[in-house]
This record gives structure tokens, C-alpha cells and sequence, in this order.
């Protein structure tokens, strides 16, 4: 699950969006079906590896487009003109492309020119794996250096619980812990899914010093998966000529949902638009076009 940064102008821009941004990872995990393997937070746009099938998936990405846009909306002047538009790339079964993905995600920190490592980069679980022994995770240390201990969601008073969650409407389990404003990613984080991607631990330091050449692979990959977006009118003209020698009428409205999803099957073979497309124009749910188009 990643954002285009040069879409999501304003995704970051005060402290408390970063632990907001960083803690709705946590709570919808909590509220789907999904695992989260890894992730890390940049002030344009978050990056994560998700587990589960396409259309937990899609629920969870359009959760958390849903929950940190009403967040912005609610604490800033007009939202800010906030653009979060987050967008799956499956992975498959190249095990090469998955070991770049997954530490993609945690070194964007570094790579992008911040002075700090994964291991160390507060805002992402880059410090959570292939770990010997014992460790005091980063988010145990307050802004003073100091270490704190951890506490269960539930000893937290009510108006803690609604400065960590951001949200009315979904909560956490009780028993997960928090720390310094921070759901904990121990919480929900598969651990040891990321390093079952990697085995030991060279191969993982070989990944961290990713190549540029596996990079542009890598991002070539994940811009055919994400698809071209035309413009409004072209697409609405092409939707209409492809509903019509399909089904005989120019518009999908007119169509059952199983239809529906035929037409934007069609159109993504013929065109390649984005799902996020594809949804607008036969008015279907985006989870569901992700779930079933091809």
C-alpha cells in the first residue's frame, strides 16, 4: 500500500498527524482482516507491506484513507486541501520482488536524505526485526531520553483513548499496549512474517543496500499494476462505447452489478485505467473492483 507523494501534497504537517498517521496503522489493523508486515510513515506519504487478500485489503487502505482524511478535515483550516490516495500493488509469487518491496518500505527514511537509519527512524518498524535478545524499542523513549513503561489501552481514561485513536467510531483491543502516545506495533506487526521473507540475516543486510537498477524494477513494476488515469471525459466517452457494444446502452447505471464488473473488467484489459477509475465510472465500490478486476 503506498500514496504518490506528489499527490499527497500536505499528509504531514505537524507532530501529532505523524503519531495520528503512525496509530491508524495499529487500529485498522485492529478492524480488518489484514496484517500489517511493515511500514513507515514520510511527511508526503505512507508506505506499507500488507498481508491478507485483495479485498481485506482494499478495506483496509480505503479505512485508513477515510479515517486520517476526516482527521484533517477536523483539525485543520479546510483540511489543508489534503489528497490522500492510497493505491495496492499486489505482489505475487516473485520472491525478489517481494524482498525489494518489503524493505522498500522501511528505508525511505534514509533513502530520501533524513539523517537516520531504519533501525532508528521513529515513525516506521524498521527497528522491530531480526533483533538478538533484548532491546528497548524506540517508542519506549520519551522526547526527554527517558525510558517508560508501557500501558494497556484499557487503564487509559477516555479522553487518552480519543487523543490516541483519532476515531469514535473504531477502537483498539484492550489489551494492547501503548506507550508515549504510540500504539505499539509489537501489537499488530507480523515480526516474523517480514524475516520468513528474508531468512537470515546477510540476506537481509544484501535487501537494506537496495540497488538502483533493483529499484527501477521494482517501481516499474508497481506503475503497470497501478494503471494509467485518463482524463474525465476521454474515459467517460470510452466507458460509454464499451457499455455499448457490450451490453447495448451507453449507460452503466443501467447495468446489474455483475455486469458492472464486466465492463470494468473490459475496460481495464483494453485501457488500463486505475481501479480507482474503473470505480467512478461503473459506479461500483473500490474495494469491490480491486477484490475481482484483473
Amino acid at each position: 500500500m503506498c500514496a504518490n507523494g506528489a499527490d499527497s501534497r500536505n499528509f504531514i504537517i505537524s507532530e501529532d498527524d505523524y503519531y495520528t498517521a503512525f496509530n491508524y496503522f495499529g487500529v485498522c489493523a485492529a478492524n480488518t482482516e489484514v496484517e500489517v508486515v511493515s511500514f513507515s510513515i514520510e511527511d508526503s506519504h505512507p508506505h506499507a507491506l500488507l498481508w491478507g487478500t485483495r479485498l481485506e485489503c482494499s478495506r483496509y487502505t480505503v479505512l485508513y484513507e477515510s479515517l486520517y482524511t476526516h482527521y484533517a478535515a477536523a483539525t485543520r483550516n479546510g483540511g489543508a486541501d489534503l489528497v490522500l490516495r492510497c493505491e495496492l500493488y499486489p505482489i505475487g509469487d516473485d520472491m525478489d520482488y517481494l524482498r525489494n518491496v518489503a524493505v522498500y518500505t522501511i528505508i525511505q527514511p534514509t533513502k530520501d536524505g533524513k539523517s537516520v537509519m531504519p533501525y532508528d527512524y521513529l515513525w516506521g518498524t524498521g527497528s522491530l526485526y531480526f533483533r538478538n535478545g533484548f532491546y528497548t524499542p524506540v517508542w519506549y523513549f520519551d522526547k526527554e531520553g527517558t525510558i517508560r513503561q508501557p500501558v494497556s489501552f484499557i487503564s487509559l481514561g477516555a479522553r487518552e483513548k480519543r487523543a490516541l485513536l483519532h476515531t469514535r467510531t473504531h477502537v483498539i483491543p484492550d489489551n494492547w499496549l501503548v506507550c508515549n502516545g504510540f500504539i505499539l506495533p509489537g501489537n499488530y506487526v507480523n515480526i516474523e512474517r517480514f524475516e520468513s521473507i528474508y531468512i537470515t540475516f546477510n540476506r537481509f543486510r544484501v535487501f537494506l543496500s537496495s540497488t538502483k537498477s533493483r529499484e527501477e524494477a521494482m517501481l516499474a513494476k508497481m506503475a503497470e499494476e497501478r494503471g494509467v488515469m485518463m482524463e474525465d471525459m476521454e474515459a467517460r466517452r470510452a466507458c460509454g462505447d464499451c457499455c455499448k457494444r457490450m451490453f447495448g446502452t451507453r449507460d452503466p447505471r443501467r447495468l446489474d452489478p455483475r455486469n458492472r464488473l464486466s465492463l470494468a473488467q473490459q475496460l481495464r484489459r483494453q485501457l488500463r485505467l486505475t481501479y480507482r477509475q474503473l470505480a467512478t465510472l461503473v459506479r461500483l465500490p473500490e474495494t469491490e473492483i480491486r477484490a475481482f478486476v484483473r
